[in-house]
């Protein structure tokens, strides 16, 4: 099996750091091939000898070797993907459904193992102490941002988005110690969404970041970071399996604001349905 498919279906009972590393080398494929052992293990949060481990459970006696065969692949992988290089042009779309079905599980089943314990119940206790909720992406992230912002609002929490960069600007310019933004990016690299957030803790306000990109510049601007497993290629930008997990965070979010304060979130949910029936 291939490094990437075995990445994607180990024929290995992987650990929890086994998952982790999984978890980083998938959203993280161009890093890999340059980065040293010391520093792909820091990354990740795990030991040297846990990586060594690791690629000997994937079959290459050294990580020096497993790096080489995962450039090789990786090359050669980016250059003819379009979608997903285990879908045939040629296939059934029965059978392109099916394949794509158990990618998007997949990649949520991976993004709840590469949630740290008690991470979620953190982040809803900071959304919770906070005086006002602002999320931010660009994009298809930006359009989350605005479905979290409703949401949330709907539970009786202030909450305000926005996909406009200068808005975005702005809002961090007038914030402070009250504010949590939470910003969506699949790359963390978006230089909008990253010089918001920095203008933003400049000015005493906090950050929750949600990304694929647990090393990029947004995640090391953050107090905390929402880790997510999806990936997109040159030619599917927007990619399901990327909103899905993306999603999934957010409703993991506001589930557990819900269970934590159910009473006032219902009678709050129950008063806009009924505010909005006056409209009709």
């Amino acid at each position: 099996m291939s490094i990437m498919g075995n990445l994607d279906r180990p024929d290995f009972r992987p650990s929890k750091a086994d998952r982790k590393l999984i978890a980083y080398m998938k959203a993280n494929p161009e890093e890999v091939p340059v980065t040293a052992i010391a520093e792909l293990a820091r990354r990740v949060g795990i030991a040297e000898s846990t990586v060594t481990r690791f690629v000997k459970k994937m079959g290459y006696a050294s990580f020096h070797l497993f790096k080489v065969g995962f450039a090789e692949e990786y090359t050669q992988r980016r250059n003819r993907q379009i979608i997903d290089c285990s879908i045939s042009p040629d296939e059934p779309a029965r059978i392109t459904g099916r394949k794509l079905l158990d990618a998007y599980c997949d990649a949520l089943d991976q993004t709840l193992a590469a949630l740290p314990d008690g991470l979620i119940e953190r982040c809803a206790d900071r959304m919770l102490a906070a005086e006002e909720l602002f999320f931010i992406g660009l994009g298809n992230s930006g359009f989350l941002a605005r479905d979290a912002s409703y949401k949330f609002f709907r539970i009786g929490l202030r909450s305000e988005s926005s996909a406009n960069s200068h808005i975005m600007m702005m809002k961090a310019a007038l914030s402070g110690p009250g504010t949590l933004f939470v910003a969506i990016s699949h790359s963390g690299e978006s230089p909008e969404v990253v010089e918001t957030v920095r203008l933003a803790g400049e000015n005493g306000a906090s950050l929750l970041a949600i990304t694929a990109a647990p090393s990029s510049a947004l995640a090391q601007a953050a107090e905390e970071v929402l880790p997510y497993v999806g990936r997109e290629t040159l030619l599917e930008t927007g990619s399901v399996s990327v909103k899905m997990a993306q999603s999934f965070i957010l409703d993991l979010l506001y589930t557990q604001i819900v269970k934590q304060r159910a009473d006032l979130a219902a009678e709050n949910k129950q008063r806009t349905a009924l505010a909005m029936r006056r409209l009709r």
